[in-house]
């Protein structure tokens, strides 16, 4: 017996499968009454036999993961399946949520980072032109109440009349140029005409004028600043939307590329990133191809 398991041990050499079958065959077969020392004897023997395979007992992956990985590798297709898929749908919701998640979710940290960067740079710009906005519009409220005696807390379209006419009454005033709507709006009726006037007109204390040309420019150039910041802040909330646009599309395709077992970066790629210029703002869209 202890012979004929030796014939077989020498055999199986040839492929690590029947090593490890006749090993553990070997095992069984030459295990008896000869007591502890035998068996302890023919374990270090299948032991060794294993090792020059490239096998052993206390592998963590077993003896038939091990030998299938060997023999057509249906072990690595086993594990490819066993990492599980990503779900397209789950990815672009997470992208929706916050650019850069789903691309996290299918394990491109590089395209993340690229996205969720420029997700901050967006909100971080939007910021700055909302306290910008804020601050040019009490500029140029305090400078009209100084320069002008317009009432504090004054409404929006009060303080457009203001930076449209350099005076309320006299000539080229808003007045004036509410008189002349009247008589446009109601011909033959005087009553209607008045009644418009006073509904429309500025007169008592909202009435204003400007002491000097170059102060009341100063003024309509305040407005400006403050209205530039407003659109800009708007632009920045149109980035942030085109930003995660992008994102949910590329998160799609990752989770795609992640299922079909493609490894890496893909040769393509699309970045947004936010740019700043002079008191304006802008974005710059880029295709990144690698060669």
């Amino acid at each position: 017996m202890r012979a004929r398991c030796q014939i077989l041990m020498r055999r199986a050499g040839v492929r690590p499968v029947l090593v490890a079958a006749a090993s553990l065959a070997a095992v069984v077969a030459c295990a008896g009454p000869a007591g502890a020392l035998q068996e302890r004897a023919e374990r270090t023997h299948v032991r060794a036999t294993l090792a020059a395979a490239g096998l052993s007992l206390d592998s963590a992956e077993g003896l038939l993961e091990s030998s299938a990985g060997l023999d057509g590798e249906p072990g690595a297709g086993a594990g490819a399946g066993a990492r599980g898929k990503k779900n397209p749908l789950v990815a672009m919701i997470m992208s929706a949520a916050v650019p850069g998640w789903g691309e996290l979710y299918t394990g491109n940290t590089g395209r993340a980072r690229g996205f969720i960067s420029a997700e901050a740079a967006i909100w971080i710009g939007y910021a700055a032109f909302t306290v910008q906005e804020n601050l040019r519009t009490e500029d140029y409220e305090e400078y009209a109440a100084i320069f002008a005696r317009i009432p504090e807390g004054s409404s929006s379209d009060y303080y457009q009349d203001v930076a449209d006419y350099i005076r309320s009454e006299g000539d080229d005033s808003y007045n004036e140029a509410i008189r002349a709507e009247a008589r446009s709006l109601y011909p033959d009726d005087l009553e209607a005409q008045r009644a418009y006037v006073e509904a429309n007109g500025h007169f008592g204390s909202s009435s204003w004028e400007w002491d000097s040309r170059v102060r009341f420019d100063k003024y309509r150039g305040l407005r400006h600043d403050a209205a530039l910041s407003r659109k800009n802040a708007f632009y920045m909330t149109g980035l942030a939307v085109l930003n995660r646009a992008l994102s949910v599309i590329d998160s799609a395709w990752m989770a795609r590329r992640y299922n079909k077992g493609h490894a890496g970066d893909p040769t393509a790629r699309l970045s947004l990133s936010p740019e700043f210029s002079e008191g304006t703002v802008g974005s710059r869209l880029a295709l990144e191809v690698s060669f």
